[in-house]
């Protein structure tokens, strides 16, 4: 069938339209814009109407606005706009040109069209009915909570706020969509209400003027319903939306008008008082008393995910190992930090890097002497402070190898049992194994790369402070701070220490771009490589240290080399910024991971040539819905780990270029991910600040390690195995004993 939505059309539902491109009854276009061919009438409401689309073989929903005052104009182009910004699985896709206007024939008036991703599945109102109103299960309200949180995340991140959260306005994915997530999953519709927030939108709220009235009764906030919606707002809703999941009945069915209270919690017996608690606390009257930011709430979910775990496996329903409190020994602490850093809204907490370049080491270090020397080397489990200023005056000796010979390229693998002298971690991994050892403090922002020099001994961090720190690994003593791009207003994207032990090489992703090499044994700056100027995200260093790759946010790749710092070659392919790129341990392929959800792997030139690497990718890998933040290679090369948006690590297999598995732990976005160096178990670090561990054997979830308050941004197990180091959003490094 061929719909018409010209809105003076006599008959726009003409069966005999079916094939036609021009409307026998008014004469308009029936293939919209040279590709939409409207299939059906999906509903309509509000200020328009709803249609399936069929786009050259893929539906598609074309929202029409059937209002032509300015208002209703401005509401619909800014939902455009909101969902053009906007790449999250949990939110409608909207391609750039997704928004256009279409003029029928004989009039003068066009009709203003948006095309977006075709959500299937049903609205949690539509959901809740389909099962009788059966409420959900407290587990599932947690992990909901924390989906839609990191949902908001990303809107609030870009200056929006929804103003209309309510079920009708959730999506529950089709289960034959579910795979593709490794989870049930959600995402949020109709941003039509969407406002920016501005200094000077909130000015006004302060002195007094209305904006416009946008209220769901029952979800919307009483500023709301006064015309004075702000970013908490959203949270009102949030919590109004889950009494009416974990009761199955309306919120307004609580209300007690004579004392202006919501009485729910009879009927959600099942579910803990914290957790009642924390959605009273989301439903608060006033803003000041609801959370503050969506970090707060995914902090509050973090914890109570932790608490709720705990207590599953006390009555025997689950075989997970028993996660550390740590992290509820000191909650206040973490609380208050995380409130007070709150304020600072970085737009870069999504160009997360994860460059493990010692991985790519250990596959072409000669055996005797690598494993001598770290044998020499005694890890304790002590935790040893942090000097009080920081480390900034610490002293610490740490002897690097003066001259020590390029790795040869496609030696010594790693296989995932190979007893090759790295300490390999047990296939089931106990609470006892892994314990925080130190806390490394001094940076001011986000810490956004760590990598551990390939004897173990250092660990270097970079920072959004434009700081690089170098660390004793045993000691958490501070070596030395270089300040070359703070000195020139810059921030620290990435950081990467050559396999041969003898560079340190950094970029910045904004306000210059560069990539700078410098010696890790004296913290001289060697030379600096002019990036682009939209900055670049991520950087890897060869096995053999002579090649440099780079990501770039404007979605291309470079390589140079390293001992020049001459340009070898580009690569083009992604639609979007490249956030991790990664050498494969014996440094033939180069795999990069992008903003636009793909995986590409890049044949690499043996020696570096005026060509360097080929033009176009070897293969790609597709199957997750949201952008790709990391990539890792496992030890023996035949597998390859990514961390996304869309909640999970995927597995796949080199060899056929075939997914192999699906992780998840209701952790919201995987921003980093890496291999033990025996290949036995993957970690991954999430949005809500956790590091997930699974063996590989089993796909089970082994561990849960809490320690940091805001994101991991990257993780790397140190060349023996025998410690793990997360850089955090909470400005801190931490390193985890593994026994």
């Amino acid at each position: 069938m061929s719909y018409c939505i010209n809105p003076s059309c006599p008959r726009p539902t003409d069966p005999l339209n079916a094939k036609n491109r021009i409307c026998r009854q008014c004469g308009s276009e029936l293939v919209v814009a040279g590709r939409y061919r409207i299939v059906k009438l999906l509903g309509t409401g509000g200020f328009g109407q709803t249609f399936e689309v069929d786009d050259r073989g893929f539906p598609k929903v074309l929202k029409v606005l059937t209002e032509q005052n300015p208002k209703a104009i401005t509401l619909f182009q800014q939902e455009a706009a909101v969902l053009q910004r906007l790449r999250h699985p949990g939110i409608p896709a909207v391609e750039p040109g997704g928004y256009f206007t279409f003029t029928p024939r004989y009039s003068k008036t066009p009709v203003h069209c948006l095309v977006m991703e075709k959500i299937q599945g049903q609205n949690l109102e539509e959901w809740l009915a389909s099962r009788n109103h059966e409420p959900i299960t407290q587990q599932q309200a947690v992990g909901w909570l924390l989906q839609l949180t990191e949902i908001l995340h990303q809107v609030h991140n870009q200056q929006y706020f929804h103003r209309d959260i309510k079920p009708a306005n959730i999506m529950l994915r089709d289960p034959a969509q579910i795979k593709a997530f490794g989870t049930e999953q959600l995402t949020l519709i109709d941003f039509g209400s969407a406002r920016e927030v501005s200094g000077t939108y909130l000015a006004k709220m302060a002195v007094g003027k209305q904006g416009t009235v946008i209220s769901s009764k029952g979800y919307a906030p009483p500023e709301q319903e006064n015309g004075k919606p702000v970013p908490q707002s959203d949270f009102f809703g949030l919590g109004r939306t889950f009494v009416q999941l974990l009761t199955g009945k309306h919120p307004l069915d609580f209300y007690d008008p004579l004392n202006d209270e919501l009485r729910w919690r009879q009927a959600a017996p099942h579910i803990s008082p914290k957790l009642a608690d924390f959605i009273d606390e989301l439903m608060a009257r006033l803003p000041g008393k609801r959370p503050q930011s969506t970090e707060v709430i995914l902090q509050r979910l973090g914890e109570l995910d932790v608490m709720l775990h705990q207590r599953r496996k006390s009555r025997g329903q689950f075989m997970v190992l028993k996660p550390p409190n740590r992290l509820l020994d000191k909650l206040e602490q973490w609380k208050m930090q995380l409130v007070l850093g709150g304020g600072v809204v970085l737009f870069g907490v999504v160009a997360v890097t994860q460059v493990n370049v010692y991985r790519l080491g250990l596959s072409s270090i000669g055996n005797a002497g690598a494993v001598a020397e770290q044998s020499a080397l005694e890890v304790t489990q002590e935790v040893l402070p942090v000097p009080e200023n920081g480390g900034e005056t610490a002293v610490a000796s740490v002897n690097f190898p003066e001259n020590s010979a390029p790795v040869k390229a496609g030696s010594g693998k790693i296989s995932p049992s190979s007893p090759s002298g790295n300490r390999e971690l047990s296939r089931t991994i106990a609470v006892n194994d892994i314990k925080l050892s130190n806390t490394l403090t001094g940076h001011s922002q986000d810490v956004r790369s760590v990598a551990v020099s390939p004897d173990g001994r250092a660990i270097a961090s970079g920072s959004f402070d434009g700081t690089i720190k170098i660390w004793n690994l045993e000691t958490g003593a501070l070596i030395r701070t270089l300040t070359g791009h703070s000195d020139a207003g810059e921030m620290v994207s990435s950081v990467a220490i050559a396999p041969n032990g003898t560079l340190l090489v950094s970029s910045s992703n904004g306000y210059g771009g560069t990539i700078k090499i410098w010696n890790l044994a004296t913290g001289e700056l060697l030379s600096t490589i002019p990036g682009t100027s939209l900055g670049i995200s991520s950087i890897a260093i060869s096995p053999d240290s002579k090649l440099l790759a780079s990501g770039s946010e404007e979605g291309n790749i470079y390589l140079w080399n390293l001992d020049s710092g001459e340009a070898i070659g580009t690569l083009n392919g992604h639609l979007g910024t490249v956030f991790s790129v990664v050498f494969s341990p014996d440094g033939q392929t180069l795999a990069s991971a992008s903003e636009d959800g793909s995986i590409k792997l890049w044949p690499v030139a043996n020696q570096p040539t005026e060509s360097g690497l080929a033009q176009t990718e070897n293969r790609h890998l597709s199957g997750h819905v949201g952008t790709v933040f990391s990539v890792a290679f496992s030890p023996n090369g035949k597998m390859l780990a990514s961390g996304s948006a869309d909640n999970t690590i995927k597995l796949w297999d080199l060899s056929k270029g075939q997914e192999i598995s699906s992780f998840s732990g209701h952790a919201g976005t995987m921003f980093s991910v890496a291999f033990s160096p025996d290949g036995n178990t993957i970690a991954g670090g999430t949005l809500t600040g956790r590091i997930k561990l699974w063996n590989l054997a089993s796909g089970e979830l082994v561990e849960t390690l809490s320690g940091h308050s805001r994101w991991v941004e990257s993780i790397v197990f140190s060349p023996d195995g025998g410690r793990l180091a997360s850089g955090s959003g909470d400005r801190t490094i931490r390193i985890w004993g593994i026994r």
